[in-house]
């Protein structure tokens, strides 16, 4: 059986919702700027402004989604990079405190999650 090419799905830009190709960073009165980059129409690029250098995160790299086929996420690790980059976020905000309540009745309820799980199979089992 031949080997199909992995097509390249380009990420979509917030801005327009286009496909884009690249992000550019350009350098205005000192300050950095964030833009996505469509290509070029009769040598003139097309360029979305997305926001300053040092608040835009270009989050499709941290929470690793495949939108095109939700089977093939892993969940568990965007749960996690999501908790990491949310505990980052709140630290850098100085309120650690309540992050870290929010962080904690959330592991509470995914035990809980588990052990739902956990006895759900166990009762299975016991079936067959």
């Amino acid at each position: 059986m031949g080997r199909m090419a992995k097509e390249r799905v380009l990420p979509l830009c917030p801005r327009c919702g286009a496909p884009y190709r690249s992000l550019e960073y350009k350098l205005v009165n000192g300050k950095t700027y964030v833009y996505a980059y469509h290509g070029k129409v009769r040598r003139k690029p097309i360029l979305c402004y997305l926001g300053p250098a040092g608040s835009y995160t270009h989050v499709e790299h941290i929470f690793a989604l495949d939108l095109r086929n939700l089977e093939s996420v892993n969940l568990l690790a965007v749960a996690y990079n999501a908790a990491s980059l949310y505990a980052a976020l709140m630290k850098r905000r100085g309120e650690q405190g309540e992050a870290a309540e929010r962080l904690r009745r959330l592991a509470e309820d995914i035990l809980l999650l588990a052990g739902d799980l956990k006895s759900r199979s166990l009762d299975e089992e016991e079936r067959e």
